[in-house]
């Protein structure tokens, strides 16, 4: 014996399934919108509109990369004033340079690479330092990361930078200001 089913209650289910899905498309985008809204007032007050005076500290994350699409819309003539400064403390993953070169020719903005002093590959590295999985954690980031950082704002002599920070990376930046 066969049973016949309504098939209203299920078109009805899909039907009110996509009016929800469109819902939250337009809830998502305006909350989007808004995002993008303020973040074009903050570059209109707190950046010069040549960008002569900044630099962007880029790890090539997609936060960072975000910032410079939005930048390149929004703001092409602050973009192409700063500088983008990034660094290699030769640990990097090969996909982080592969994705580096994409966002530098997509957007046309070369960035200012520093590396780790006298050295140029893992190898030299490990020969000079040891193995980073065995320095101790402040000795490795000041050798592979803030050493070279400060080489690179020396080089831009820019007064204005702006770091890809996010407030769920660590607990005292939780109270970080956007703008400081």
């Amino acid at each position: 014996m066969f049973a016949v089913r309504s098939f209203t209650p299920v078109l009805s289910r899909r039907v009110h399934a996509q009016q929800f899905q469109c819902s939250w498309r337009l809830l998502s985008t305006a909350a989007l919108d808004d995002k993008v809204a303020s973040f074009k007032a903050d570059i209109e007050t707190h950046l010069p509109a040549d960008g002569k005076r900044v630099v962007f500290a880029t790890a090539w994350l997609a936060t960072d990369n975000v910032f410079v699409a939005l930048m390149h819309e929004h703001f092409p003539k602050v973009l192409s004033g700063m500088n983008l400064v990034a660094i290699d403390t030769m640990h990097l993953f090969d996909t982080t340079h592969m994705v580096a070169k994409q966002v530098e020719a997509k957007y046309g903005k070369a960035a200012l690479w520093k590396a780790v002093a006298d050295v140029s590959t893992r190898e030299e590295f490990n020969a000079r330092y040891g193995n980073c999985e065995e320095m101790d954690t402040a000795d490795f980031d000041f050798v592979s990361k803030v050493e070279p950082f400060q080489r690179a704002l020396a080089e831009c002599n820019k007064d204005i930078l702006i770091t890809g920070r996010r407030m769920d990376q660590a607990a005292q930046r939780i109270s970080l200001d956007v703008w400081e």
